[in-house]
Formats: structure tokens, sequence, C-alpha cells
């Protein structure tokens, strides 16, 4: 287990089966694999786009995409991601709306998302930073679930999204203004000086140079400021899983949507260069739902086994173990602006 000069937090009990209820994981994979292998691979880059180290090894190719793991920072990335223009459209792709729904935009787990997911990611947040003011941003806020719980907590909030579908069921559901914008260096100067809180949940992993992202919010913020980051977090039992098993994958490795995985070193750094330091990191996932799974695919008798139906109760208890051994597929990290 790494030490860290800040705390680190392991372990958050989930139902997945519950927040996955609707999802055909077969036919999910099946649909991953052909939006993937659809998309235009790049050029390959030299550089980590994370750390800019030039040492980096292949781990393996998902549909095309070829992850190589960074010997600088330690996290994995997608060294030959599609162009600009293919990324853009994959996002804009009836695929990801439909994913979303599935997963997200659903009335049958979204009071579950927010109590069960979000709720002790806010309060984390919150018991980990000390802004000035009582204003928060959220950056991709997708279907708005953290956003309702900072408004319950006193914040005003804004959120940004530019997913049509995830941005009108952010102000329907929960009443909170969604702009459809992006932050870039042309936009910093609308929001510079505004927000105690910045967070950005599932969105570096996304962005074809997370370092500008990062740039452009530090200009957006304050002395004191709180940034809220949470990303696919590697190495994991997840992702080893998925190395295993990498024609059946639909999450975390999954290319171009995932181009990041990032070590919490490579995190720190980053946020280091960029005028920050972390307060609190908490790991935690899905990894031992994620194996179980992938599992069923290749032994279907697992499904409806006496096997599976002992496990299931343990879930959480299984999935902690795996966190206290720093193997958790997700990590949130509370930074301050320094």
């Amino acid at each position: 287990m790494a030490q860290y000069d800040f705390q680190v937090k392991r372990g958050k009990p989930i139902d997945s089966g519950r927040l996955k209820k609707d999802l055909n994981k077969s036919a999910s994979i099946a649909a991953a694999r052909a939006f993937s292998e659809q998309i235009d691979k790049g050029a390959h880059v030299s550089e980590c786009p994370v750390c800019r180290s030039v040492s980096h090894h292949k781990l393996l190719t998902i549909y095309g995409f070829d992850y190589h793991e960074c010997e600088g920072c330690g996290s994995a990335f997608v060294c030959n991601p599609p162009p600009e223009e293919a990324l853009s459209a994959a996002y804009r792709s009836d695929y990801y709306t439909q994913a979303n729904k599935v997963l997200y935009a659903n009335d049958s787990i979204i009071d579950y998302r927010v109590a069960n997911v979000f709720v002790p990611k806010i309060d984390f947040a919150v018991e980990n930073s000390h802004p000035s003011k009582k204003t928060w941003l959220d950056i991709g806020c997708g279907v708005g679930e953290a956003l309702s719980v900072a408004k319950n907590r006193g914040f005003d909030v804004l959120g940004l999204e530019p997913n049509v579908m995830e941005a009108e069921y952010a102000a329907e559901r929960f009443g909170i203004e969604v702009r459809q914008d992006y932050i870039s260096k042309d936009t910093v100067s609308k929001y510079r000086g505004q927000y105690g809180v910045i967070s950005m949940f599932s969105v570096l992993e996304h962005v074809p140079d997370p370092n500008q992202i990062l740039a452009d919010v530090s200009e957006i913020q304050e002395k004191g400021d709180a940034l809220v980051i949470e990303v696919p977090h590697f190495p994991s039992i997840s992702t080893m899983s998925q190395m295993t098993f990498p024609n059946h994958i639909n999450r975390m490795m999954h290319p171009p949507l995932h181009l990041f995985l990032f070590s919490l070193r490579a995190l720190e750094g980053m946020l280091g260069r960029h005028g920050y330091k972390i307060n609190a990191a908490w790991l935690f996932g899905q990894d031992f739902y994620e194996m179980i799974s992938t599992l069923g695919l290749f032994a279907p008798d697992l499904n409806q086994s006496k096997l599976l139906s002992a496990l299931s109760p343990m879930m959480s208890e299984l999935q902690a173990v795996i966190d206290n051994h720093d193997l958790s597929d997700e990590v949130l990290v509370v930074a301050e602006r320094i």
C-alpha cells in the first residue's frame, strides 16, 4: 500500500447489481465493440499526455486501440487516439446517448444513484475543503446527480454539459441550471473567480489533453478554492480482468471513450503542476462485480449458481479487500488551489 502526504480513504459499499439492473452486459459489450471498432484510429503519440514521459510500453490492443502504460507516472493511456472530429462525433452518437439513458438518465435508479453514489462523494468533498464561496460549478455535470446534492448542502450551483439529453434531464429532474458549454481558454473569463468548488466527475479520462483543461480550471479558481476530480484508477482488479478478456469490455478500458486511466501518483503530479495540492483521496470501485459478471459470460451456469448466491451478499466486503490493496477502479480526489 503506497504512502501519500494526504489522507487516503478506502472503500465505499454499493449494490452494483441494483445500479446495473437494466443493463444486458452481453448486449452492451457487443454494442461497445461495434462502436469502437468503426472509429478511426490515429497516429501513435510519442509522449505520455499526462506527464510527457517518452518511456511507456504497450499493455494490449482493445477494439483496435492500443493502451500503453507510462513508466513515468504509472497511468494507462490510448496511444493511438482518434482525430478530434472522430472523437467529438463519438460523443454525439446514438450509442453514447442510449448507453447513458440506461445507466444514468433512468428514473428507476436515479434516486438510488443520488443517495448511495453521490451523497457520500459530495459530503467527502465538503469535509475535505474550505472554500470561501458557497458556489459550485460541475463541469460535465451529466444528469445532475452531484449538483442536486451540492444544492441540498446549501451551494449555489451551475452545471456545464454538452450532451443535450443529459443536460435536459438534469434541468428537468433536479431543477438546476445547466449550460451547454465547455471550459476552454476562450471561456474562462466567463467563470473566473466565481466558484469556491469546481468538480469534474468522470471528465478527465474523456478529453484528449487533461493538462489543458486543468490549466484552464486553474485560471478560474483562486487561492483556497477546491477542485474535486473523479477518474478511473489504474491499476485495478477491473482492468486486470479486462486485460484477461480484452474482447469483452464495455466500461473502464473502453476506447476511445476512456483515453486515460490514472494512477494516484499521476494525479498528484499533474495537479501540482497546475497549482493544486491534494487534501484527500478516496479509492473505491466495482471491481468484484466487474470480474464476476465477466466470468459469467464464459460460464453461464455461474449466473444461477449457489456459488453466486453465496457471494452476492458479500460483494461489498469482497470489494473492500480490493479497495484496501489500492486496486480499486475509481479514485476521487479533493484538491486545493495554492
